[in-house]
């Protein structure tokens, strides 16, 4: 009889740990953008997420051009699943929201819409980039 309320215990235990086991958190922060992300192998299809002077930055190709290329560099944050750029004025301290900007794969992939990426393409686009 003390043997099956041990087993019975351990059980208990084991499926309460799995119950409450810490679990990635799908919504995300800043870092879980951090790397290279590519949509394909064309020059400007790569997006750069970094930390850079204490500030968490976006880099994106504004050229498409191999032979001249021109970056661009934009602050951002990345709270409860919701990716905001910093506004495009410089003396701006606003963010504005990239509303189609979703996890398909969280830390591996996701999905975003061209024309929110790049301001000046008035594509609707919605691409796919995984991190390498």
């Amino acid at each position: 009889m003390k043997m099956r309320s041990t087993i019975a215990a351990s059980i208990v235990i084991l499926l309460g740990s799995f119950f409450f086991a810490c679990k990635k958190d799908i919504a995300g922060n800043e870092s879980d953008l951090y790397g290279t992300w590519v949509k394909g192998s064309n020059f400007g299809d790569t997006v750069w997420f970094m930390k850079k002077n204490g500030h968490n930055i976006m880099r994106v190709s504004e050229s498409f051009n191999p032979l001249m290329p021109n970056y661009s560099e934009k602050e951002y944050r990345f709270n409860g699943g919701i990716l905001n750029i910093k506004s495009f004025a410089p003396s701006s301290q606003e963010y504005f929201p990239i509303n189609s900007f979703k996890w398909t794969d969280p830390g591996k992939e996701f999905t975003i819409q061209n024309s929110q990426l790049f301001v000046f393409m008035s594509s609707i686009i919605t691409y796919t980039y995984r991190k390498i």
